[in-house]
């Protein structure tokens, strides 16, 4: 027999903007009855109670920008969020390091150059060499677009003077020519060993080495902290063979506890085509839901394309492709009937996608695609009306505004005060989409919110105010707009009769607190398909 649950006890909040409710009935993984208490008790054959405790549920949050095998790495590398100089650095990798077995890589994750130093400046691989001298050392900066390696890594990688920078890539050099140890974007395909993942000029390398097993225990963790977040569906937003395959494991193990709808790396596209997908392909747990390209290098790295140059380095930034290559890579996409999500930081760069989705539907016009700008990290009020015109969806994350916005102050100057204007798309009538790109953030909903209504940075100053939201719209961001995002509606984003049962039962009510309260509220547990998990 099916089991059938009431869930009562609590304020519910079924729909963001609807009134609180009672109560709500579950018969299997679907939600049954949405109300008063009453009416769940009349429509049920016989159920078991779910007692709230006083505690508040809401929809299962739904993140429609994030990278979990890529988190699961990272927090099982030296946690280097918090490092305030090179010394610190070093200091935290020698620790980690006396963990991890000789000859094995010691390996870091989101140091932010910007904290480092009154000069704003990467770590070298001379810094890194005082962590090891034999063996590999490994940093990944807090945008996940680029490395820091000591010279042992140099080496292995075959990386010297005479290496030439590929397109869409760096690699910093001293005086002499010989490089610094700074690899970013598409130059981290060197580092991924002859067997490795590579994806050229296609967006930035995550994939440094790994053993199978030691995959699947990291997307096992990251699945595990996405889920004690509140969160049960994402968007992974660059699929490779190595995600596809840690995907396909997790699910024939039995093991995913996250709807997933995958990206596949524009890479990909012709195996895509040869393949004769022309579709999304998959089911509730698990789908092929569209393409992910890249424009413009990490905003957070001082790499975003603002061709007036960072202050600070005075780089104008990096484009993955031409505009030619570029329209006709998303032109393909659209025509093979894929949703794509384009990385675009910088006003020309977010150009190139708004002129390419509008060249895509004049050559094959489709109904309600739902195309993604990716962050749309500093778009022009000409380029919101025509990301409105056209029904182009940008998912920016609020929580790096929190994060990053001062060191993004310092590396673009004024232009940051519009950095991912939720505001202002709501203005023009584009559905407001929050999203979190973990690891570069974690997964923190709450934080997400508070930091989309109160534009402040950590140290407590605003950006961009006249860009904030209200909290209705916020948490409507990590919920149906979330599942929009996604073209999963129909599913997933609020409790209504019909759609599967995933929830997220928190220790307070997101909506009626103190606004400096909701950073702190708890996830309490997390629903998916009518069952806890986490």
């Amino acid at each position: 027999m099916t089991l059938e649950q009431i869930f009562t006890g609590g304020p519910i909040r079924p729909v963001v903007g609807a009134p609180r409710v009672e109560a709500v009935l579950t018969r299997g993984d679907r939600i049954v009855a949405v109300g008063s208490l009453a009416d769940c008790e009349a429509q049920s054959t016989g159920h078991e109670l779910v007692d709230l405790a006083g505690h508040t549920m809401l929809p299962g949050f739904v993140d429609a920008h994030t990278h979990p095998l890529m988190l699961g790495q990272c927090a099982s590398w030296a946690d280097l969020t918090g490092a305030a100089s090179v010394d610190e650095v070093v200091k935290i990798l020698r620790e980690h390091g006396n963990d991890v077995p000789d000859g094995e890589s010691i390996r870091g994750f989101g140091y932010d150059h910007h904290k480092l130093g009154s000069n704003d400046s990467h770590p070298t691989a001379a810094d890194l060499d005082r962590v090891s001298e034999t063996d590999p050392v490994e940093i990944m900066h807090a945008s996940g677009h680029g490395y820091v390696v000591n010279s042992v890594s140099l080496s292995n990688a075959g990386i010297t003077a005479a290496t030439p920078t590929p397109d869409g890539g760096r690699i910093d050099r001293g005086d002499d020519g010989e490089p610094t140890g700074v690899i970013f974007d598409s130059a981290c395909d060197l580092l991924t060993g002859p067997d490795g993942v590579k994806i050229e000029n296609h967006g930035p390398n995550l994939h440094l080495p790994e053993e199978a097993e030691t995959l699947d225990r990291m997307l096992l963790l990251g699945q595990q902290m996405l889920n004690e977040a509140g969160i049960t569906s994402v968007g992974d937003c660059q699929v490779t063979e190595r995600e596809m395959t840690n995907w396909l494991r997790c699910r024939d193990h039995g093991r995913l506890s996250l709807r997933v709808s995958m990206m596949i790396l524009s890479s990909h596209l012709p195996h895509l085509r040869r393949l004769g997908l022309s579709a999304t392909l998959g089911d509730d747990l698990l789908r092929i839901a569209g393409v992910k390209l890249y424009t413009d290098g990490a905003l957070t790295a001082g790499m975003a394309y603002v061709p007036c140059g960072c202050p600070t380095n005075h780089r104008p930034g990096r484009l993955y492709h031409d505009e030619a290559e570029f329209t006709e890579l998303l032109g393909a996409a659209h025509e093979l009937g894929f949703q794509t999500g384009t990385h675009a930081q910088g006003p020309e760069a977010i150009q190139m996608v708004i002129d390419a989705i509008a060249a895509a539907q004049r050559r094959s016009p489709r109904r309600d695609v739902r195309h993604r700008i990716e962050h749309c990290g500093f778009p022009s009020e000409d380029q919101i009306a025509e990301m409105a015109r056209h029904e182009i969806l940008p998912v920016p994350q609020p929580t790096h505004v929190y994060q990053y916005g001062e060191g993004a102050r310092r590396d673009y100057g004024e232009i940051t005060e519009g950095m991912y204007p939720s505001g202002r798309f709501a203005a023009a009538g584009i559905p407001v989409v929050l999203s979190s790109d973990v690891p570069v953030s974690m997964p923190d909903v709450f934080l997400a919110m508070w930091a989309a209504v109160t534009r402040r940075t950590a140290s407590g100053k605003v950006i961009g105010p006249e860009c904030a939201v209200d909290r209705l719209t916020a948490l409507a961001g990590y919920t149906i707009e979330g599942a929009r995002a996604l073209h999963r509606e129909h599913v997933v984003g609020s409790i209504e009769p019909g759609k599967l049962a995933d929830f997220a039962i928190v220790d307070r009510d997101p909506i009626t607190c103190d606004l400096d309260d909701v950073p702190d509220i708890g996830v309490v547990q997390t629903w998916l398909a009518g069952a806890p998990v986490g």
